[in-house]
């Protein structure tokens, strides 16, 4: 075998494997603008809590995870205090890197459908208005837009 063909079956695998890796972590993106999306429509037309709690997804998530997936690969970014702004209720995810975020995301979901299983007579008004903040931060700090009140506004 020739050293080009060695060559080239390396790279080819690398390249599979980068756009493995670049589509698993588009995917887990989409799902959690996809679920922000949802909660944002959700609380605005009023729609029930139970119906809210089981219209949010983690199958993207969890299956990427399965397949391998690591989260350190979606960048390695730090939230910083110049990207919180003025929200000093992110002020405790100072220093924590994007695949943190998004496990922590994932399992808030996780947490609040089995919460809600497991009682589904209790409130879940500010665990889930928690959450949509929560998302938007995520969101925002995976698309590298700094919050401010300004974006807040307009």
């Amino acid at each position: 075998m020739s050293i080009w063909k060695e060559l080239y079956d390396i790279f080819d695998k690398e390249r599979s494997r980068w756009q493995q890796s670049t589509a698993g972590k588009q995917a887990i993106s989409f799902e959690l603008k996809a679920n922000l999306g949802f909660l944002a429509d959700a609380l605005s037309s009023g729609l029930p809590q139970q119906a809210i709690i089981q219209g949010l997804e983690c199958t993207l998530f969890e299956a990427k995870i399965k397949e391998g997936l690591a989260l350190t690969s979606l960048n390695r970014r730090k939230v910083t205090l110049k990207f919180i702004g003025e929200f000093a209720e992110f002020a405790k995810y100072v220093g924590k890197e994007n695949a943190e975020l998004v496990e922590n995301a994932y399992s808030k979901i996780k947490s609040l459908q089995k919460l809600a299983s497991a009682k589904p007579q209790n409130n879940y008004d500010l665990k889930i208005k928690s959450l949509f903040r929560f998302l938007v931060f995520i969101v925002a700090h995976l698309e590298e837009r700094p919050l401010t009140r300004q974006s807040a506004k307009g």
